[in-house]
């Protein structure tokens, strides 16, 4: 059987951290190990451009376990210091910065 696997979505883990949030089993505020994973597009397993940052969060206190929320000000309270921790990988941009060099080989062979 042949595996068939043309555009789809794929993540990384890219970086672990504890922070202070609201677990809902808890019912405040309580320290908690925080796994961001950026997730991304690809046309035959080629990067093209990263999409959106998740969070897989474990609370040190309960031992709830949440995946896939959004990494946003809701999660964390203090996101705006903590976003520039947490970037994409530079390879998720591979394959779209490809297209767009191939596009614009394309227009100037075309020209000249």
């Amino acid at each position: 059987m042949m595996l068939r696997h043309v555009m789809g979505t794929r993540e990384i883990p890219i970086g672990m951290d504890e922070f202070l949030v609201k677990c809902p089993s808890c019912e405040g505020y309580s320290p908690a190990d925080i796994m961001i994973v950026s997730k991304y597009l690809d046309f035959f397993w080629v990067p093209l451009f990263p999409i959106d940052k998740d969070a897989n969060v474990s609370c040190k206190t309960c031992g709830l376990n949440r995946f896939g929320m959004n990494f946003d000000s809701g999660l964390i309270t203090n996101y705006d210091e903590v976003k520039r921790k947490f970037r994409h990988p530079w390879f998720t941009y591979v394959g779209g910065v490809f297209f767009i060099l191939m596009l614009i080989f394309a227009i100037f062979a075309a020209l000249f």
